[in-house]
């Protein structure tokens, strides 16, 4: 199958520097929100309740809560940093995968200067797809939403706990591949734009098109991909498991970020796999 192939193709050595980019800015951008968040709930926190003489595992609502009652700080303050967070992500993510996703296509070197040039050069182009592809993401959440309504319209289903078990499984499993489809859309649209340079709407309309006649090609990248993280999460699992009361938190974080970083490799052999089937299936 192209699809396993093409998967299979795009593992290799090329993908190093990539990941140590993509990871580079995953670790600096998470270490300043870690931060940023840290002295907001520590100020916050050391005039509150909980703080002060409350023992045990506090609800993460009971937290804010007593926060919000307790100190000058308003939850309306934390969430507004909640969303610039995720603003700042969603521009640091597609800087990131703007710049990768530029030197795959074009067989570039992929040193760290080839990348951040990439990266800017390709920057409002790929916020341009990432805003068009919103009417992607809306029509995936169509078929899901409409189901979750019509379940949760329906009080005698929706309050049976058998029928809520099956119905999540169902849910889940119709809801997975829209989603998958969704993010190879984007994905698809991210690399037609690169490749031929027209306008987004264009790209989208051919990423759609792709997508569509290449489902089994795509379902096999995408699988290969779920097995790779879930095999990663087992060994993370098991490593966490036998090793959280040897190491120490540094050791510990070490080998965190380790994982990461195979992480982020797998989702380079991805971005291979889906310029490689662009490539052989046309």
């Amino acid at each position: 199958m192209k699809g396993l192939k093409a998967f299979l193709k795009g593992v290799g050595l090329k993908n190093v520097r990539p990941t140590v980019y993509a990871w580079f800015f995953n670790f600096f951008f998470s270490l300043f929100i870690y931060l940023g968040y840290y002295w907001v709930f520590a100020g916050a926190a050391g005039k509150t309740r909980i703080a002060a003489d409350v023992a045990g595992e506090i609800g993460i609502f009971t937290f804010l809560a007593d926060i919000s009652q307790n100190s000058g700080t308003s939850l309306s303050l934390l969430f507004s940093l909640a969303i610039m967070a995720a603003v700042l992500f969603f521009l640091v993510s597609i800087f990131v995968s703007g710049g990768i996703y530029s030197v795959l296509v074009g067989d570039e070197r992929t040193t760290f200067s080839n990348l951040i040039a990439s990266s800017v050069e390709n920057f409002f182009s790929m916020l341009k797809i990432f805003l068009v592809n919103i009417l992607n993401w809306v029509a995936a959440l169509i078929i899901p939403g409409i189901l979750l309504f019509l379940f949760l319209k329906i009080e005698s289903l929706s309050l049976n706990e058998t029928a809520l078990q099956i119905f999540t499984y169902i849910w889940t499993a119709i809801t997975l591949p829209v989603f998958a489809f969704a993010v190879a859309i984007y994905d698809l649209s991210r690399i037609f734009k690169l490749k031929e340079d027209k306008n987004v709407f264009y790209s989208l309309k051919k990423a759609i098109a792709f997508v569509f006649s290449n489902k089994l090609n795509l379902v096999a990248v995408f699988l290969m991909y779920a097995v790779s993280l879930l095999v990663l999460f087992l060994i993370y699992a098991i490593f966490n498991h036998f090793l959280e009361d040897l190491l120490y938190v540094f050791f510990l974080f070490m080998i965190y970020q380790g994982f990461i970083l195979v992480r982020y490799f797998l989702k380079v052999v991805v971005m291979r796999a889906e310029i490689q089937l662009t490539e052989i299936t046309g």
